[in-house]
């Protein structure tokens, strides 16, 4: 199934508001408590960006949505997954990893050297989380180091590839 990954506009704001209605009932079971309109001003740059996956009669099936962050305790940049979200219909295509990678890319361009996020209750989510990231107590995540560089090296790879060369949760701990 191909699709392809890039990031939000302002046009898509009408098919993020129907993945957005569905994430949040399938994961809190409770209705989206945004609006377009809010959508339109605080994302897509203002607030946080997104990266969106499309199929080829351009219908969005996938959403990533992050921020950048900044890590204190090492003094360093980098971003936070604040949601991720494919179609039910989707799923099992790589399209997760894919937006992953792609979020890592732009952190990478602007300064930073890891992804955090949150493993939500999902066994494909955690299997994921657990092959390359290093996570703590309270599902909080890190892909960091010469494990991040991996996934930001790995962005324009076929899935295939990108599964065999998946980057080692000790990486993490390599500068």
């Amino acid at each position: 199934m191909p699709y392809h990954i890039r990031k939000a506009t302002l046009d898509d704001i009408p098919d993020l508001e129907k993945l957005l209605l569905a994430f949040m009932q399938e994961t809190f079971q409770r209705a989206w408590g945004g609006t377009p309109q809010k959508l339109a001003q605080d994302g897509l740059g203002a607030e946080f960006q997104m990266v969106v996956a499309e199929v080829e009669n351009h219908q969005l099936i996938a959403f990533g949505a992050w921020k950048p962050s900044y890590d204190l305790h090492h003094c360093l940049k980098g971003g936070e997954v604040i949601d991720l979200y494919v179609d039910p219909a989707y799923r099992g295509w790589g399209v997760a990893m894919k937006l992953l990678m792609t979020v890592a890319v732009q952190i990478q361009q602007q300064g930073g050297v890891y992804i955090k996020g949150q493993a939500v209750e999902n066994p494909s989510a955690q299997r994921l989380y657990q092959r390359c990231a290093q996570c703590f107590p309270g599902a909080d995540c890190y892909v960091s180091g010469r494990a991040f560089r991996q996934l930001t090296e790995l962005s324009e790879q076929h899935l295939r590839d990108v599964v065999r060369n998946l980057p080692k949760p000790a990486w993490n701990y390599e500068p």
